[in-house]
């Protein structure tokens, strides 16, 4: 197996915000001086939990396409293309396509954990185009449900999310404990975060809040040895175009 990277949370960038309102771990942080750990078409990842209710104040994104996860509680979105205040709540998902730009406000409530992650659909293409944003309820998806396991398609062939990004696909696994084995793209680039309990991947041991990424696989096995929730995100090894990253 070729992992690319396992990183624990503890050695993830960790940053509390708002004092201590929110704290983050990003797998994929923000690229600073020394560079950056964003890889294929996946340039940031932020994993939240609100201690306490706060707000991110209103601020500009251009260019990128942006997903947020709700796992727990709620948050509520205001954008300059809307200029509405929006709830998403538990199994929700929200799509924000910048584009030339648009500006954004969240109000996170107490107790919420969410996943905010950011594509790189292709800069010089998306800087042409107007920002939008869509939310999908949790009733969008599709649970699909196999002996000991619960499978969320969040995004697929003619899957629910409009995105512009190519080449992704993105689940969620809710495993009772047992052996699993997951079919994958050899081709392909497949990211995991354990969102609850303890598993081994091809015999590699992943805690909660852990991130895995590997590649040049066919199969994956995963022994669940309790029950557990994996996010799981396959995209393209190989990029055609010139990716934001590239500047660092």
């Amino acid at each position: 197996m070729s992992i690319l990277q396992h990183t624990s949370k503890k050695n993830q960038q960790l940053m509390p915000l708002f004092d201590g309102a929110f704290i983050e771990n990003k797998p994929i942080p923000f690229p600073n001086w020394q560079g950056t750990k964003a890889y294929s078409n996946l340039f940031y990842w932020a994993h939240l939990e609100a201690k306490q209710s706060a707000e991110f104040p209103l601020h500009p994104h251009e260019g990128f396409e942006i997903m947020t996860f709700i796992f727990k509680g709620s948050l509520e979105h205001f954008d300059t293309a809307t200029e509405v205040w929006t709830t998403l709540n538990a199994g929700d998902v929200q799509v924000i396509q910048a584009g030339s730009g648009v500006q954004h406000a969240e109000r996170i409530s107490q107790g919420s954990e969410l996943f905010q992650i950011w594509f790189d659909p292709d800069f010089s293409l998306s800087l042409n185009k107007s920002a939008a944003y869509k939310d999908y309820t949790k009733k969008s998806f599709i649970i699909h449900k196999e002996e000991g396991l619960e499978r969320v398609v969040y995004l697929k062939d003619r899957g629910p999310v409009s995105f512009d990004t190519q080449g992704l696909e993105i689940q969620k696994l809710h495993m009772t404990e047992g052996r699993y084995s997951e079919p994958l793209d050899k081709e392909a680039t497949y990211s995991f975060y354990l969102l609850k309990g303890r598993v081994k991947i091809n015999n590699n041991i992943i805690e909660k809040d852990d991130f895995l990424v590997l590649a040049h696989e066919e199969m994956i096995n995963i022994l669940a040895q309790k029950e557990a929730e994996l996010f799981m995100i396959k995209s393209p090894s190989h990029i055609e175009y010139e990716r934001f990253i590239q500047r660092y």
